[in-house]
């Protein structure tokens, strides 16, 4: 296995599991930020932002490795290492746009069922 195609795999397998993963949470996080943000396009907003960090951040942090391994095997262990890593860069992202969400939804002010 050349260099090339590792850092092509890195680059893809890091942007799948970012984008499946995404296409899964989608849904219920556009849920949580229409409640947060009054209106539909708010929330859309938010949630393609949110998708640009969520799959651009891991996916940029793997394009900025090069694989400097020069025998299969080590070049091998060196790619899981590094999509662990990219994988790890998409969950502290993931953690970060949690809490943020988590405090607007603490601080959001609510409508009560009487007030309705």
């Amino acid at each position: 296995m050349n260099t090339i195609l590792a850092f092509a795999i890195e680059v893809i397998i890091t942007f799948a599991i970012c984008a499946l993963t995404f296409r899964y949470m989608r849904p219920f996080l556009n849920r949580i930020l229409v409640d947060l943000c009054g209106t539909e396009e708010r929330a859309q907003f938010w949630t393609v932002f949110s998708s640009i960090l969520l799959v651009g951040f891991p996916v940029l942090i793997s394009l900025m490795h090069r694989p400097e391994a020069s025998n299969a095997e080590d070049l091998f262990f060196e790619l899981t290492k590094r999509t662990s890593g990219n994988v790890v860069s998409f969950m502290v992202t993931l953690v970060g746009i949690g809490v943020i969400v988590s405090f607007f939804a603490l601080v959001a002010p609510r409508t009560t069922k009487e007030s309705r």
